[in-house]
């Protein structure tokens, strides 16, 4: 009956208390810094499950986080209990401010008074270009600096901040952010640098962290200062009235961490737009511009499509890559030279807390007639933040002599093949070499190609075709008359009427793959990638005349052997890439063409015979 009677009791001081609660409230500490963070408890008695207004909190103060917590303890037959809330707060400016009086469960606490310095441990902003905020509550024990390299930037250019983190104490899990917006690009450089000094007889570890910041727009811009969370040990003093029965042994003072928010003042720009006098070509607002060419090969010196390649490499201080120009774009030619550029790569480094960002780009250069072509001199102005002036640079201009291709094979002004179409017959494409050379030396060169090795080779595919002929003569001459009656015949086959011969260029085809075959195993036996090129598409074409090849990708497409694909786009990157080709593994691997496709394969099925 007691028992029962006991929880009653119990009960209904647990629902009720409430009704008679009183709210009472206090400050880990009763001075703080803008920036800087501090516990408010909240303690009444009872258990409820209602919060706290924290409204009027909002007015002075950032709410950074909230807990509660409920305790019930019997002793000596003798019941309490009591619920809390931790609040976490962050003054927005200083002097005194007073914690106002907070609702609870129909109950109010009374109101605090804090003091709240001013967020800084010298130096001015404006001025010096250092800024610096305390940890509140911490005694000074952390506090960050900020330095910026200038306050008045061209648009888009760098400004360089260093972030600097002192910790007299240990500091756990802290983080580092730089609000930014949409008039701020910025780019965090390398990792964190650690050291450690000396303030006021204080020893401190250092944490220094470089950031770079690009203006997007000009006029005047208010950057918010970087924002420190973290966690220090501190000593928490404990209500004496919370009837904590340990507080008299250890006097109410006990060890853990407490979160601290150190915010910088805001880093006010007066960003300064682009000057007049820097043109209307890129805006390269830098410190230092570097820009420099190399050609392959050397001598200038090159026979008609072959490459010659102009490698760029620009740097500049105070730029990220991303801001550097296409110069591809910007390099004047002249007509009949025509350019292939790769992709650049663009690359950024950090040095001594500054960023410089690189681009190197190749571009490969192909004159498909011989003559002198004169490339002007490439131009890129840029301004010098460091002297405020305009300056530029300059790729000198060079003239390359592009000579004609031995043997009369390179494409003469208005006969200029493009990349990936069908090469000219060699015999229509060596009026360059019989226009310079006597009439028989010229009808030399252009059915044997230049080189005498050949005219064996044709003489004895003459000899073998007037045998042919010959034989065929005779064969007719023994055979019996035909017996005229029809034929059933296949759908796309042709019928000679009295079993006359083949027309004229049907006798020709053989002869012109035979000789572009030959042109071709010559220029892979000089490693030459646009001679074999040429000479490989006129040999298929030849060999395959009902069948159009657009280049060297379709011709690969009709080849079955992988490898021999394989040797094909190698030969194919060597005509736009440039570099050493070896055209021995495609010489051996390409020694026939597949025979033509069959009219009776690819159309119409055969046709039923006529007559049994």
């Amino acid at each position: 009956m007691r028992a029962a009677l006991r929880a009653v009791l119990l009960w209904t001081f647990v629902i009720g208390g409430s009704a008679h609660a009183a709210v009472r409230a206090w400050l880990d500490t009763s001075q703080t810094t803008v920036g800087g963070s501090v516990q408010l408890t909240l303690q009444r008695d009872g258990q409820t499950s209602s919060q706290p207004d924290l409204a009027p909190l909002k007015q002075d103060f950032s709410v950074l986080s909230v807990g509660t917590s409920n305790n019930l303890q019997i002793i000596n037959g003798s019941i309490s209990s009591q619920t809390q809330a931790q609040i976490e707060l962050s003054p927005k400016r200083p002097g005194t401010l007073t914690v106002p009086a907070i609702q609870w469960g129909g109950e109010a606490s009374p109101p605090l008074v804090l003091q709240v310095g001013g967020s800084g441990t010298g130096g001015n902003p404006a001025a010096g270009g250092t800024a610096g905020g305390t940890a509140a509550g911490a005694g000074g024990a952390v506090f960050v600096e900020t330095t910026v390299d200038t306050k008045t930037p061209y648009v888009q250019s760098a400004v360089d901040v260093t972030v600097r983190v002192y910790a007299a104490e240990p500091l756990y899990q802290g983080t580092l952010d730089f609000p930014t917006d949409d008039d701020v690009l910025m780019q965090r450089l390398s990792g964190d640098e650690h050291s450690s000094t000396v303030r006021d007889g204080q020893t401190y570890d250092v944490v220094t962290r470089h950031y770079v910041f690009f203006a997007q727009r000009n006029g005047p811009l208010t950057i918010p200062g970087a924002t420190l969370d973290g966690e220090i040990e501190v000593a928490m003093r404990s209500d004496p009235l919370s009837g904590d029965p340990f507080a008299r042994f250890f006097g109410g003072m006990m060890t853990g961490t407490k979160r601290i928010r150190v915010q910088g003042p805001p880093i006010v720009l007066d960003v300064r737009p682009r000057p007049a006098a820097a043109g209307n070509g890129p805006w390269l607002p830098a410190t230092g511009l570097e820009l420099t060419a190399s050609w392959q090969p050397p001598s200038l010196r090159v026979e008609a499509g072959n490459p010659i390649t102009l490698d760029l490499h620009l740097t500049a201080g105070g730029l990220a890559a991303a801001q550097l120009p296409d110069l591809a774009s910007m390099l004047p030619l002249p007509p009949g030279l025509k350019d292939y550029p790769d992709d650049a790569k663009l690359s950024n480094a950090a040095t001594g807390g500054r960023i410089a960002g690189t681009r190197d780009q190749s571009i490969a250069l192909i004159a498909d007639r011989p003559g002198r072509y004169v490339i002007p001199a490439l131009h890129l102005a840029w301004w010098n933040t460091a002297t405020d002036q305009a300056q530029s640079v300059e790729v000198p201009a060079q003239t390359i002599e592009v000579s004609p291709v031995p043997g009369g094979v390179a494409a003469t002004s208005g006969a200029a093949p493009s990349a990936g179409a069908n090469a000219p017959p060699p015999a229509a494409a060596a009026t360059t070499s019989r226009a310079a050379a006597p009439p028989g030396q010229a009808a030399w060169r252009t059915w044997f190609g230049g080189d005498r090795r050949w005219i064996g080779v044709s003489a004895a595919l003459g000899l073998l075709w007037v045998a042919t002929m010959v034989g065929w003569w005779v064969s007719r001459r023994r055979a019996p008359a035909p017996v005229e009656r029809k034929e059933p015949t296949l759908a796309g086959e042709a019928t000679v009427a009295g079993g006359s011969s083949a027309s004229t260029p049907a006798t020709e085809t053989p002869l012109r793959a035979s000789r572009a075959r030959a042109q071709f195993q010559a220029a892979c036996g000089r490693h030459d990638a646009m001679a074999a090129r040429r000479a490989l598409l006129a040999w298929a074409t030849a060999a395959w005349p009902d069948e159009r090849v657009s280049g060297l990708q379709a011709l690969a497409k009709r080849l079955g052997d992988p490898e021999t694909r394989t040797a094909i786009a190698e030969l194919e990157r060597a005509c736009y890439a440039g570099g050493v080709w070896d055209g021995s593994a495609l010489a051996a691997r390409l020694t026939d063409l597949p025979k033509p496709t069959s009219r009776t394969d690819t159309h119409d099925p055969p046709i039923a015979p006529l007559y049994r």
